[in-house]
């Protein structure tokens, strides 16, 4: 039976975790390669792309595409200038995540947003799907001078939150998300859906979830405020939430 984590603060992975926005970002692409004279990407290809960021998205879909080498942080600026006037046209959100987020405000717990995705797409997309009132606290790929998998953006959510980090928990569907939470001192539950580069398994996340209201089991109780944590964070191997789980106090 799964036992459950005592918990003040989720944060929150935005592509390929809460929403599924492969298609907006891949019109995106596809106009901007228009425009340049290169194929389109796939609905497949682009999935294997999202997840670190704007510059290494073009990357990635230049190699995919075969061009020429050229001037990507131009590339990166169109790209922008096409995506983020409207970039949630078809995105949506994941099967249960509304619901679980508001389950989870109800209960008290804080959440933040940390993505590798530029800001103002992050708040266009939150406002556009009405998701904006579920985090106070929005961290963007441009808001730090570092992305994920280093623990900058993470820990500067914590310090808006006015959280304990080891009272926190990260969600993502990406290893830069396990990697970045554990570099933070933070445990991390890591989605098996969404935009992987490896298998979910590999990880190294102490949870993995194949459904988003899965998260539920996993919230206990908000902590006074003043309590604090003894007990070290695991860093083993993930366990399925079908399988016995170790709990925190």
């Amino acid at each position: 039976m799964l036992k459950t984590h005592a918990l003040r603060a989720i944060i929150f992975d935005l592509d390929g975790t809460l929403v599924d926005s492969a298609e907006d970002i891949r019109a995106a692409v596809n106009s901007l390669f228009a425009e340049i004279g290169l194929r389109p990407i796939t609905a497949v290809e682009i999935r294997a792309m999202i997840g670190d960021g704007v510059p290494k998205l073009i990357e990635r879909a230049l190699a995919a595409a075969h061009a020429m080498p050229m001037d990507n942080l131009d590339l990166v600026r169109r790209f922008l200038e096409i995506y983020q006037p409207n970039p949630a046209r078809f995105t949506r959100p994941y099967p249960g995540v509304v619901e679980t987020l508001t389950e989870l405000k109800r209960r008290g717990v804080q959440l933040a947003l940390v993505t590798n995705k530029p800001v103002i797409a992050t708040k266009k997309i939150l406002g556009a799907l009405s998701m904006s009132g579920f985090f106070p606290v929005v961290v963007g790929g441009d808001s730090v001078p570092f992305r994920k998998p280093h623990p900058a953006p993470i820990l500067e959510a914590v310090k808006r939150l006015g959280v304990q980090v080891d009272r926190c928990m990260m969600v993502g569907d990406n290893f830069h998300d396990v990697e970045a939470a554990h570099a933070a001192g933070m445990r991390c539950t890591a989605v098996t859906y969404g935009y992987h580069h490896r298998s979910p398994t590999e990880f190294g996340a102490e949870h993995l979830v194949d459904r988003f209201d899965q998260l539920l089991g996993l919230v206990q109780t908000i902590l006074p405020h003043n309590e604090t944590i003894n007990n070290a964070v695991p860093t083993g191997a993930a366990s399925s939430t079908s399988s016995k789980q170790e709990s925190y106090p």
